[in-house]
């Protein structure tokens, strides 16, 4: 029954906040790159002023995701990500239980395009398709 099935999906906009350095597993010799991306919400408050907040969020990838990743997404850059979330848990010096929520990217798109020039690109997703439609 699909009422029984659980779900973990997250599905994010935004920019990252760094240039993405990939690192690798030593254990599996596996491509890993950690970055934090930033969404942004607007609202109005009881005045009617717009006001902005971010939100940021920490994100892993892994193999050859982040190997694309960490060639391609620089800072600010804008991408749509998908994943689930996983938290972690570790003790500090201390001995304080410590946890942190990340995203663990399964599929993404690249929402900035770049000529060589380095001016922006618009892309046209009906570009490829006749103005005329058949129907």
């Amino acid at each position: 029954c699909v009422c029984e099935m659980d779900l973990n999906k997250v599905m994010l906009i935004g920019r990252s906040t760094s240039t993405l350095q990939v690192k690798t597993i030593e254990s599996t010799q596996s491509a890993v790159v950690n970055f934090t991306l930033a969404t942004n919400r607007k609202y109005k408050n009881k005045e009617g002023n717009v006001l902005e907040d971010a939100e940021y969020h920490r994100c892993v990838a892994y193999g050859n995701t982040a190997e694309v990743l960490g060639k391609y997404l620089t800072k600010w850059k804008r991408i749509y990500l998908e994943g689930r979330l996983r938290t972690r848990k570790w003790q500090d010096t201390e001995g304080h239980d410590r946890f942190s929520t990340e995203v663990i990217i399964d599929n993404f798109i690249f929402l900035d395009t770049k000529v060589s020039n380095s001016d922006e690109v618009e892309i046209d997703p009906l570009s490829d398709f006749d103005s005329e439609v058949p129907f």
